[in-house]
């Protein structure tokens, strides 16, 4: 199952040219003028790029999906169980870092997803699902908060992998033809376990398995498809006759280490700030101080990658040479900021103006979930027949922000059909283009380059989530506290504190009717100031859309024959 023929690539870490198809060579790329009228295209051979077929890549493609779904549940599963971790264990000032430090151990994306491009391709598979699966295991063993976090690193760290890992391997064992449909299903399971989360982890919080099992629930799931990631993955060595010393030279450790610890300041910074520190304390100044200064260097590294030669460089930013190389890594941004928030915040709105459970709320989001599907699901097949990939970004941005707009307006009585409206003009706005990104930088950037592609896309998906989920906690908490000090000001700092985190706690349920509506009054004014962010960044995703070029790529009636 493994591939003899390999081709060095222009950033020496080696795509195989033939990908699992004895004497098969590379798809053939032909691209126009990007000035002319038609724009870019790509022919290819007829041949498919792996050996197995049939029922064998059906459940070698259900195996990547089931680590996909799981890294996906994983990043929300605790938007509807941050009240009852809290309960558990306190430290309502750590509430951020519950739904952030998973995110954080997805700053190693770019890493990882090099390392796929130069050693075994299923060995770094395998070590990132132990990465995962031990991470979910320390979680849900966790006797303490601190323990908690630390476990949500290593499974952000080990997730991250397999995301990347799907991704990567999809990349390498389809066509161009079929490759954006195979993507559209990757995106969707990710889409779909993004919004289930809340939904899995309400139940499980509501019933006898309790909040720990939010986290433990991986462990059987993973050991279902094990069977198909040790026997059906393919062991593609990218570079099997360069050492490992040599390989690990190739990394760009100085960039690595600036970037993490660049993501972690600003995480510290926009967590911590008004909540632990106060915004004009010597320590929240000093974060971000540091978070500005790592930034500069994030960008020296880059550009002037000291230790490695430019094509080793973690942010592979050579590729990036056209207008929509660099606009789609900022799409994809917005976009998975923008769903990871809306996800966050949608079910809480419902257990605030409703009175929902944990469980309830994450049920009330099923139209946004059910829009993502759809959307997802149109672009991958109506978009390899029609070609044109600049106009699902437009629509999808368009609908975006006017779903953002109406998110500002909320108060205490919306009703349910608003909110409804709501979530599905936003669910259907990111349908239409969060599955596009990776198929169309990986038809437009060069063959030897499809691997920086996925990397730089799905990092610049996990760049969009630390940001968004950062200011938007950060003004979510900082304004809740706010108004609530204003409303309930014989409250102390912990009693609101625990407000914030929603219905359950023992403190609102010892207030009165009218103080329970006031309350609600403050959080949900809260909740819309938070998604003027939301509004700010799909704006500048609408305005941005419209300069992406009016290419037709794929050129196809369906998918590739099997």
């Amino acid at each position: 199952m493994g591939v003899e023929d390999h081709s060095d690539t222009t950033d020496g870490t080696m795509i195989p040219e033939n990908a699992l198809a004895a004497n098969t060579q590379p798809p053939e790329k032909t691209v126009n003028d990007p000035d002319s009228k038609h724009g870019t295209h790509a022919t290819e051979n007829k041949e498919l790029p792996r050996t197995i077929t049939g029922w064998k890549w059906a459940l070698a493609y259900a195996s990547l999906m089931s680590t996909v779904l799981l890294f996906a549940l994983d990043n929300t599963i605790v938007a509807t169980i941050q009240p009852t971790i809290v309960e558990t264990f306190g430290h309502q000032e750590n509430l951020a870092w519950i739904g952030v430090s998973f995110v954080l151990g997805q700053s190693l994306i770019l890493p990882i997803g090099k390392s796929f491009g130069m050693f075994n391709m299923k060995l770094v598979f395998l070590t990132s699902l132990v990465l995962f699966e031990g991470g979910s295991a320390i979680c849900g063993a966790a006797p303490n908060m601190a323990a908690l976090i630390i476990g949500r690193v290593i499974a952000g760290i080990g997730g991250s992998g397999l995301y990347v890992g799907a991704l990567t391997y999809i990349s390498v064992l389809t066509t161009e033809i079929e490759r954006p449909i195979y993507l559209a299903g990757v995106m969707t399971v990710w889409g779909v376990g993004n919004v289930l989360g809340p939904v899995v982890g309400g139940s499980l919080a509501e019933s006898s398995a309790t909040w720990r099992w939010g986290f433990f629930i991986n462990l059987p799931i993973a050991g279902l498809f094990a069977p198909g990631f040790i026997f059906l993955l393919p062991s593609i060595n990218a570079m099997p006759d360069v050492a490992l010393s040599k390989k690990m030279r190739m990394q760009d450790w100085v960039g690595i280490a600036v970037f993490a610890a660049f993501c972690a300041c600003f995480c510290m910074a926009g967590s911590f700030g008004g909540t632990l520190f106060a915004w004009d304390s010597g320590s929240e100044i000093a974060l971000w101080v540091m978070t500005g200064v790592l930034f500069v260097a994030v960008l020296l590294v880059t550009t002037f990658h000291p230790f490695v030669p430019p094509e080793g460089r973690m942010m592979p930013v050579q590729f990036m040479k056209t207008r929509d190389l660099i606009l789609l890594p900022l799409q994809a941004f917005l976009v998975a900021g923008s769903m990871m928030m809306s996800i966050f915040y949608t079910p809480l709105i419902f257990q605030f103006t409703k009175g929902d459970n944990a469980l309830q709320g994450g049920v009330r989001i099923l139209p946004l979930v059910c829009m993502i599907v759809f959307g997802c699901l149109l672009n991958g097949v109506l978009m390899p027949k029609l070609g044109y990939y600049m106009p699902w970004y437009v629509v999808g941005n368009a609908l975006l922000v006017t779903g953002a707009a109406l998110m500002t307006t909320i108060d205490a009585d919306i009703s349910n059909s608003s909110l409804y409206g709501y979530t599905v003009l936003i669910g259907l706005g990111i349908g239409c283009f969060q599955s596009a990104g990776i198929a169309v930088v990986s038809a437009l950037a060069p063959a030897s380059e499809v691997n920086n592609a996925v990397s730089i896309m799905t990092v610049s998906q996990v760049l969009g989530i630390i940001v968004a989920l950062s200011i938007s906690g950060s003004v979510f908490q900082n304004m809740a506290l706010r108004y609530l000090a204003s409303a309930l000001p014989e409250a102390t700092s912990s009693e609101l504190g625990q407000l914030v985190t929603g219905t359950s706690g023992a403190f609102y349920k010892s207030l009165g009717p009218d103080e329970k509506y006031l309350v609600v009054q403050q959080v949900t004014a809260a909740i819309r100031d938070s998604f003027y962010y939301l509004c700010g960044v799909t704006a500048l995703g609408f305005i941005t859309s419209l300069f992406l070029g009016r290419k037709r790529l794929f050129l196809s009636n369906g998918v590739a024959p099997h």
